[in-house]
């Protein structure tokens, strides 16, 4: 008889498919309590806030639950891989939206119209930035056995 249990996880880039479903839990949870930071206690509406908890948070789950899934610390090819990987589901995610809000300006709107490649370029950059800053801040998060 077979049940749930003889289900084999889904693995992309040598992790199972649950640690980037956790990793996106981490994104979703950085961009609440950024913009909770921003409003309440900076009483702004700055953009880097909530990037930078949702980057944070990404490498706390990231680090904590790959370790876990795979059963051993992580090694710093293991965190690049992590990190490639989502930043390229996130680029999947977010690029074609990207696209559509710049394409969809009117010109004359306030901060004017966007060109379409300009933002995908530089969401590009962007989330190759934040690949590099997340595998550098995953250590810092590793349990005993990952130091």
């Amino acid at each position: 008889m077979s049940g749930l249990s003889d289900i084999e996880p889904i693995f992309v880039g040598g992790f199972p498919i649950a640690v980037y479903g956790a990793m996106f839990g981490g994104t979703i949870a950085g961009q609440f309590v950024g913009m909770t930071i921003d409003a309440a206690v900076l009483g702004r509406h700055l953009v880097w806030v909530p990037v930078a908890c949702s980057v944070l948070f990404e490498a706390i789950v990231g680090e904590r639950f790959g370790a876990s899934r795979l059963g051993r610390a992580l090694t710093l090819s293991d965190r690049g891989r992590l990190s490639g990987y989502y930043s390229v589901c996130l680029g999947a995610l977010t690029i074609p939206l990207l696209v559509w809000t710049a394409a969809s300006r009117k010109p004359d709107a306030p901060f004017g119209g966007h060109d379409p490649l300009v933002a995908v370029a530089l969401c590009i950059a962007a989330l190759a930035a934040l690949t590099v800053l997340r595998v550098g801040l995953m250590p810092i998060f590793a349990g005993r056995a990952g130091r």
